[in-house]
């Protein structure tokens, strides 16, 4: 049985790589098997739905890992200063002041 995946849930996992990609490029994370490594994440995983969200709606395809862990979230926030605003709900900046 496949889980059905809100589009709220979508935009937070987009908005998830979309800074990870940011603190990658800036120097700050040596990139995500870095990030999954130092967190206890499951690096396949996310490559998985990294993967699948830079696909066009049309083309993605449901996957074994279809969303990323909740702590992951907490950990982008702590360790790079993105906004839980702008991360959970698009509001804001992507980092805090």
């Amino acid at each position: 049985m496949l889980k059905i995946i809100r589009p709220e849930m979508l935009a937070i996992q987009r908005r998830f790589f979309e800074a990870l990609d940011v603190v990658i490029g800036m120097g700050q994370c040596g990139g995500l098997q870095t990030f999954c490594k130092e967190h206890g994440l499951n690096r396949v995983k996310y490559s998985n739905i990294r993967s699948e969200m830079r696909k066009p709606a049309e083309e993605a395809k449901p996957t074994n890992y279809k969303v990323i862990d909740l702590d992951a979230l907490s950990y982008l926030c702590k360790d790079f200063h993105v906004s839980p605003e702008w991360l959970l709900f698009g509001n804001g900046k992507m980092f805090k002041g």
